[in-house]
């Protein structure tokens, strides 16, 4: 796995635990179908436009928001 230097990638809303390896279960669809893990809110593109504090994501059949303090949100 690779590192940062940039301090808000390691935040708790950054984090999202995935069954699987990169290659099976859940963490392997989110690599095998990379456009649907964006479109969904899986993955976050790392380009300083959006963080993933702010991106809701698919969980659960809900749109939601996680924030740094283990918190869920529905949108």
């Amino acid at each position: 796995m690779g590192g940062t230097r940039l301090s808000w990638v390691g935040k708790p809303a950054n984090g999202v635990v995935l069954c699987g390896s990169g290659t099976t279960g859940c963490h392997g669809k989110v690599e095998s179908d990379r456009a649907t893990a964006y479109e969904n809110g899986w993955l976050v593109r790392r380009n300083g436009l959006m963080y993933p504090i702010d991106v809701p994501f698919l969980y659960q059949g809900d749109l939601v928001l996680l924030d740094d303090e283990g918190g869920i949100t529905r949108v």
